[in-house]
């Protein structure tokens, strides 16, 4: 998660610096927002993974539209980063409820 939040941060401000258009922010913005969710989801916080998943979805969809209609070849690579963070999201999603899952046939 942190990964795509510096990716996202460094590319954004990156951006901003060629091209001085303020929705340029928009991309260190969701990376703020997902480095301050990393923390919690650490702890297993799952409100606050679930937030981070959709709101990664979000952003990697909003990514893709924006870069393709913009020809915009660094917003299609956050685009990219994000939808592979968002698929990692997932197996481990996927790769923790078979841990409880197993967890609990033991205890029985």
């Amino acid at each position: 998660m942190l990964a795509n939040a510096f990716v996202l941060i460094a590319l954004g401000v990156y951006g901003y610096i060629t091209s001085g258009s303020p929705t340029a922010l928009i991309a260190p913005a969701i990376g703020l927002m997902l480095a301050a969710l990393a923390f919690p989801v650490k702890n297993e916080n799952k409100t606050a993974a679930h937030i981070a998943v959709a709101l990664t979805l979000i952003a990697a969809i909003m990514f893709f539209v924006t870069g393709f209609m913009r020809s915009n070849i660094l917003v299609i690579i956050m685009a990219v980063f994000t939808l592979f963070a968002f698929i990692m999201y997932i197996m481990d999603f996927m790769k923790r409820t078979k841990e409880r899952e197993e967890a609990s046939e033991k205890g029985k």
